[in-house]
């Protein structure tokens, strides 16, 4: 699984997700340079080039491992991937503690009624030296709602004001042109009318160049969350449609950001190189001039170049992590709880798993906690619902109780009996089978898959597993044509589970109808007392057992000896803030973002109030 499909599934989470990202190629690119390889693409931007191997003393350089081959650098275009933040700002971020702090806004208020943000930024510069103003703010958050842009993400925006009903005509818009009703130039007039009249609203504004109004529909308490995606320049684009170009040299290789590097050289699926920024004050400079991100293709892989110590720092399997315990690596382990979870998804819809005593007996005949920890062992939390262990909106949970007795009992009762011995159940002519279906490069979930059948077997269920590309799985969630869908969703830091479980949830896709469920998300996106009310949600979906709840991983980061700083996790990944990394006989930065606390090698898992947004792994979920 790569770092971009992570993304995927934090976005369909905020996206499946819910809101997601990502590819797998087979193999692995050795460096030792690239001579014989591709070319190196020199980046745009001004970036001074890092000085080649034999010209002198060689400053200090930090080598990342990064999993999967990255599809370009335009924020715009590939949401949320672990680099971003050595590249780009956004208004806030979260620090390793899960608290939302400043970032390029240097303070907010929030309106009297809930719905207005007013937020004030600091002064920062792109790499081009011109300054970051509120207009590249608004460029950037309104773009992602372009009718070009992609559609799951761009409802992660849908609390602006005026942005529902906006993406609403855009959907009718799009069913019209598919059923062959619009002609792509009438279907493209009308989609750019509609989004037009939607700028006209106003829901982002910038009424002088260091500040940002931002007003969503109705009171929203997420909001801050929509303030960490990254800000880009929009003087770097012609127009929103140009900055949504995959094939614009700010994605291919010439992009410029408000981050503490630039990039200098991209060798596409092998290595990029940035060096740190020279115009920053002394106390921001990063401690590592040069950073060099090597891009594996296979996990296997980036686990032996992370044990070998050919990187730095990598994210290890946890397999990998094993070895490191054992003794068998002098690493440093920091771990971060995954922000998500794999869970099985039921399409209500479907004659079989519409009857609750069918979720129910399979919510008995699955042993998880032997399943997870025969897949993870210490580095995944066994989950009995959508509450994240230790998180301050997770209602406590039992054990998932195993019991395939009681299983067989539920169904026998439900009249599922294996009239003709042959292991399977039926109710009158129907047979009792449900077909698991999940997407490739992620191991762990096609295991799972085949670990899932085996214990429905064993209750009588005729189980079986299809595996297919990520691509073909968001469809067939999209357009309900499935039975039970294994996959990972991200939900951020805020419990806001409006996009998953709400009836016009964009990521709904079990079909759930409950209006008590209904209620109550709306409720807790208004604000009030949200721990209750987000504890009420989880009991109610633990009463309708819409889905199998599975696993949290525990994200695992080998760092090899040498590096020094405050290395840790967060919700932006490990890789948040590199910049106050720094050589283990050398001072870090001591101001600014840089050096921004990181803290202790295993995460607190105390959230704050404060944003979050459901993705999905892919954040539909890779």
């Amino acid at each position: 699984m790569t770092e971009q499909t992570l993304s995927w599934r934090r976005r369909l989470g905020a996206a499946l997700i819910l809101a997601l990202v990502i590819t797998a190629v087979a193999g692995i690119w050795r460096m030792a340079g690239t001579t014989g390889r591709a070319p190196a693409m020199p980046a745009g931007g001004g970036a001074t080039p890092a000085p080649a191997p034999g010209d002198g003393p060689q400053p200090p350089q930090l080598v990342l491992g990064s999993l999967g081959g990255f599809e370009g650098w335009n924020p715009l275009l590939t949401e949320r991937h672990p680099l971003q933040p050595l590249l780009f700002r956004s208004l806030v971020r979260y620090n390793d503690r899960m608290e939302v702090e400043p970032d390029l806004a240097a303070s907010w208020e929030v309106g009297k009624d809930g719905r207005v943000y007013t937020l004030h930024l600091a002064e920062a510069t792109w790499w081009d030296g011109r300054p970051v103003t509120a207009s590249d703010v608004v460029f950037s958050l309104t773009t992602r709602l372009h009718p070009r842009a992609d559609r799951l993400a761009a409802y992660n925006l849908a609390a602006l004001n005026g942005a529902e009903t906006y993406l609403a005509e855009l959907d009718r818009l799009d069913r019209d042109r598919q059923a062959g009703l619009l002609d792509e130039a009438t279907w493209e007039a009308r989609a750019m009318a509609a989004y037009d009249r939607w700028l006209e609203r106003g829901a982002v504004r910038a009424p002088d160049p260091r500040t940002v109004v931002v007003t969503f529909s109705e009171p929203y308490a997420p909001a801050l969350e929509l303030f960490t995606l990254p800000v880009v320049p929009a003087h770097a684009f012609a127009s929103r449609a140009e900055a949504l170009d995959p094939r614009h040299p700010f994605h291919t290789g010439h992009p410029v950001g408000s981050g503490p590097y630039r990039l200098d050289s991209w060798v596409p699926g092998v290595q990029a190189r940035l060096v740190a920024r020279e115009d920053l004050p002394p106390e921001q400079a990063p401690g590592y001039p040069l950073v060099v991100v090597r891009f594996f293709h296979e996990q296997e892989e980036l686990d032996r170049a992370v044990l070998a110590g050919e990187v730095d720092a990598g994210r290890l399997s946890p397999e990998a992590a094993r070895q490191v315990v054992a003794g068998q690596a002098p690493l440093r382990l920091v771990e971060f709880p995954d922000l998500g979870y794999t869970y099985l998804a039921y399409n209500l819809a479907d004659p079989i798993l519409a009857d609750p005593a069918v979720r129910r007996a399979v919510e008995q005949a699955v042993d998880r906690s032997a399943l997870v920890g025969a897949l993870f062992g210490r580095y995944a939390e066994v989950l009995a619902g959508p509450g994240l262990p230790g998180t301050w909106w997770a209602a406590p949970q039992a054990p998932p109780r195993y019991d395939p007795e009681a299983a067989r009992a539920l169904l026998e009762q439900a009249g599922w009996v294996d009239g003709d011995g042959d292991g399977v159940r039926e109710r009158g002519e129907q047979q009792l089978a449900i077909r698991i279906i999940t997407h490739r490069e992620n191991r762990y979930r096609e295991e799972a898959a085949e670990m899932l059948a085996g214990f429905l077997r064993q209750v009588g269920i005729a189980a079986e597993v299809q595996v297919v590309d990520w691509p073909d799985l968001v469809a067939v969630l999209r357009e309900g044509r499935y039975q039970a869908a294994l996959l990972g969703v991200g939900v951020g830091v805020d419990p806001d589970g409006y996009a998953l479980w709400h009836s016009a949830g964009h990521l709904n896709f079990t079909g759930l109808h409950d209006a008590e469920v209904d209620r109550l998300l709306e409720e807790g996106r208004r604000g009030g007392d949200r721990r209750v009310i987000y504890r009420q949600v989880q009991q109610r979906l633990a009463e309708l057992e819409p889905a199998l709840f599975l696993w949290q991983e525990i994200l695992v980061l080998g760092v090899r000896q040498g590096v020094e700083g405050p290395i840790s996790g967060s919700p932006g990944g490990f890789f948040w803030n590199v910049a106050a990394w720094h050589p283990a006989d050398e001072p870090g930065p001591t101001g600014g973002p840089a050096a921004a606390r990181g803290g202790t090698s295993k995460a607190r898992r105390q959230p704050a109030h404060a944003g979050g947004a459901p993705g999905v792994h892919g954040a539909a979920s890779r």
